[in-house]
């Protein structure tokens, strides 16, 4: 009923440090007899992605006071006098530039604060203080 169907399969492959000239992918189909076909995959101009670097070790920096936020209103929004370990290492990157950041780690290890520290910088931005309908997404 479909044999002159085309049909699409996705799937993926491991791919070596020591890259080989091709690949035989070779599909077989577990219903039908003798319906099976073989490609060969040539990585000849195969251009891979970067690899992605390894995550940033967390550094065993002295934890960060909370009045590093400079804004005694700001600092009166935590219960605490120091921020973590994490919070600690990201506070200049997030509070301090307008850099981006991909910020990942466990349940419960602070990243809500941390994303706290980017809204308050750009609740202390002049820009924002001029603009009479404010929003932060």
């Amino acid at each position: 009923k479909y044999c002159e169907d085309e049909h699409y399969v996705k799937f993926f492959v491991p791919v070596f440090e020591t890259l080989p000239p091709q690949y035989f992918i070779r599909v077989i189909s577990d219903k039908w007899i003798a319906s099976e076909t073989q490609v060969a995959v040539s990585f000849r101009h195969l251009i891979l992605p970067e690899k992605h670097p390894a995550p940033t070790e967390l550094l065993d920096l002295q934890p960060l006071p909370v009045n590093a936020l400079r804004n005694s209103k700001y600092e009166d929004l935590y219960n605490f006098k120091f921020f973590n370990g994490i919070q600690t290492q990201v506070f200049n990157t997030l509070y301090n530039t307008d850099d981006n950041v991909f910020l990942g780690a466990s349940t419960g290890s602070g990243k809500t604060i941390c994303a706290e520290f980017a809204i308050l910088r750009l609740f202390s931005n002049e820009k924002f203080k001029e603009n009479p309908d404010p929003k932060c997404v």
